[in-house]
């Protein structure tokens, strides 16, 4: 009895050890803080969304050659990003804008995300319902649930890591467990389809950044959630499709966008956002040409390359690959000049053939 006892013991505390040691000392912080309301819910179906009408700050200490800033996120009652607290929605907007932290404008104020600086610049109302970390996925669904403010235009910011991101069960983090996502999958029949987030991934990440485990029973139930979270990230990353299907899901997702923007009577307009100025997937411009049904394409790595060349503003947060200030003046700028000249916004806006433009 007395050594069955002690092989009990001896078993339990080495799992408690192993919970220590995988779920809390080799998950490293991330270099930020955050105070406020917080920025994502969970939601069954896309994985997160926005915290409707919260503020809430970034803080990020310096490190290399970056100094240390902050930026603040407000959000309206329907969760877009907006200039500051308590604002609340519009019943109709002229364009919507979705896509990742390129388009949310991370490390921005609003006001100089180039959401806000298209509608200043076309004089046209704007609610932007990008969020960091999404992809076209998460990017197509969060627009089916707005389309109903009956915009003009909807512009999807798309870059590359998009092809990842859209088959990838969970999302880029700040942390390497899953934070689930929902995603493009296969049938046994070969059809793609969009599978749901697999478990909150938002409360993992919540309870680990807030540290809000220090009672037994939540250290224990929140680091075998981690655990899990840790082992399905690597399973997820193990299994990833190919090129092909990564291709095969984005025009799979840009023909149900582009079908949903079109029957609601708008227009869609991808806009690819080039990271470090590398420019698209060789497949992208394929991929809109098959999609068809009217999509527009701009491919901003020449305007970005040109600025390059004749000296302009670096359009990069430094030691970062997301566009800065500078940049989203440029993407707006480019942006309002393809609006503009192709009528976008006005009555001529016809379903025609797909228009590309570099």
């Amino acid at each position: 009895m007395k050594s069955l006892v002690l092989a009990l013991a001896s078993t339990t505390i080495a799992l408690l050890i192993g919970i220590e040691v995988t779920a809390y000392l080799t998950v490293w912080p991330p270099a930020m803080s955050a105070v406020g309301d917080g920025t994502t819910v969970y939601d069954p179906e896309i994985g997160l969304v926005p915290r409707p009408s919260a503020h809430t700050r970034h803080i990020y200490p310096a490190i290399a050659d970056r100094a240390a800033f902050a930026f603040d996120i407000d959000t309206d009652d329907r969760g877009a990003r907006v200039d500051g607290p308590g604002q609340r929605s519009a019943a109709r907007y002229d364009i919507l804008t979705v896509g990742d932290s390129f388009t949310w404008a991370y490390a921005l104020a609003n006001q100089d995300s180039y959401a806000a600086r298209l509608g200043r610049e076309l004089g046209a109302s704007v609610a932007n319902f990008a969020l960091a970390s999404y992809g076209t996925t998460q990017s197509l669904q969060i627009l089916e649930r707005y389309l109903h403010l009956k915009p003009r235009l909807v512009v999807y910011g798309i870059i590359a890591h998009h092809f990842e991101r859209n088959v990838w069960p969970c999302a880029p983090s700040y942390y390497e467990f899953c934070l689930d996502v929902s995603h493009v999958s296969w049938d046994d029949a070969g059809k793609p389809y969009i599978a749901p987030p697999f478990s909150n991934g938002v409360r993992r990440l919540q309870v680990h950044q807030s540290g809000d485990y220090l009672s037994p029973e939540r250290w224990l139930t929140h680091g075998v959630d981690v655990i899990f979270g840790r082992l399905y990230f690597a399973w997820s990353r193990y299994r990833e499709p190919d090129d092909a299907k990564k291709a095969e899901a984005v025009q799979f997702l840009l023909q149900r966008m582009n079908q949903a923007v079109a029957a609601s009577g708008s227009q869609l307009l991808v806009v690819f956002l080039p990271t470090n100025y590398y420019g698209p997937p060789a497949v992208l411009p394929g991929i809109i040409d098959k999609v068809g049904g009217g999509i527009r394409y701009l491919d901003l790595t020449g305007a970005f390359e040109r600025n390059r060349q004749e000296g302009g503003p670096n359009p990069y947060i430094v030691g970062d690959g997301h566009p800065g200030v500078a940049g989203h003046a440029l993407i707006a700028a480019e942006i309002a000049k393809y609006v503009q000249r192709e009528g976008l916004l006005g009555l001529d806006g016809a379903i025609g053939a797909p228009k590309r433009s570099r």
